[in-house]
């Protein structure tokens, strides 16, 4: 399967979003993908009225909508299918698809920011929030998307604009199972963040998975591809101790107390 490796490689594609929804995430995908010169499909099971304010919102563009329903050849017919969260891994129309990415893998396909990225079961929007603001009160740029509902593609050019500026993820256990089935279809690293960081592991979101460990398993996701250079941060426990036994990168295990050190 090819990668799509810049975003002119985007231009003259069919490309279907599947999942417009109402939280941004499928809007700034047709948004951009429209932009960059691909001939864009949205399609959702929700009605129009249902999804009026993303439709509202990209009414400037030439987007062709199937609502209500999908459409077999959307699918079987595009060179790529952009993925929403939600959306399962054995949804018979992705089974259809040739190529499938997320709003998050391209824009870590595009963007060379350095990321901290942020997980865990419970705290990780306070988490992100908290370190936006310290960067902004310090005088620094930086850029804040992901799980809290703002899609990194809605700001890839203001953020490419300035390289340098680190850009904040939240990222929820569905999106790092996304990234990595992009990572291990394409043959691509595409999430490496200089900080990754786990808040906590709790039994959350069990209807989603088989068993809890599954669910542990998408979480560890966020460090996988991170190498020594780079920084893991967690909990001061046996669970955060078995990552920091897995992990490459250099481990700062925090306590109540304040950090307990690291594995290097």
């Amino acid at each position: 399967m090819s990668s799509i490796n810049n975003e002119s490689d985007l231009k003259g594609l069919k490309v279907t979003v599947m999942g417009l929804g109402i939280n941004g995430g499928g809007a700034a995908s047709a948004r951009f993908l429209a932009e960059a010169g691909a001939t864009v499909t949205a399609t959702d099971l929700r009605s129009r009225e249902e999804l009026l304010p993303s439709i509202e919102s990209l009414k400037d563009l030439n987007i062709r909508y199937v609502l209500g329903e999908h459409h077999e050849e959307d699918f079987t017919g595009a060179d790529l299918v952009i993925k929403n969260p939600a959306v399962r891994w054995n949804n018979p129309f992705l089974k259809m698809s040739r190529q499938i990415e997320t709003d998050l893998s391209l824009f870590l396909r595009f963007c060379d920011n350095p990321v901290i990225a942020v997980t865990g079961s419970k705290g990780k929007s306070t988490t992100v929030s908290a370190l936006y603001q310290i960067f902004k009160e310090s005088g620094r740029t930086a850029f804040l998307g992901g799980n809290i509902t703002v899609s990194p593609l809605s700001f890839i050019r203001e953020a490419t604009d300035s390289p340098d500026a680190p850009v904040i993820l939240e990222l929820s256990s569905w999106q790092l199972a996304d990234l990595a089935w992009v990572e291990d279809n394409t043959g691509d690293i595409i999430l490496r963040p200089e900080i990754s960081m786990i808040t906590n592991i709790m039994h959350d979101h069990q209807n989603a998975y088989d068993d809890f460990e599954d669910y542990v398993a998408d979480k560890k996701k966020i460090f996988r591809n991170q190498d020594e250079q780079q920084i893991l941060i967690c909990h001061d426990d046996e669970r955060g101790k078995t990552f920091a036994d897995e992990a490459k990168a250099q481990t700062l295990l925090i306590s109540p107390e304040g950090p307990a050190g690291n594995n290097t």
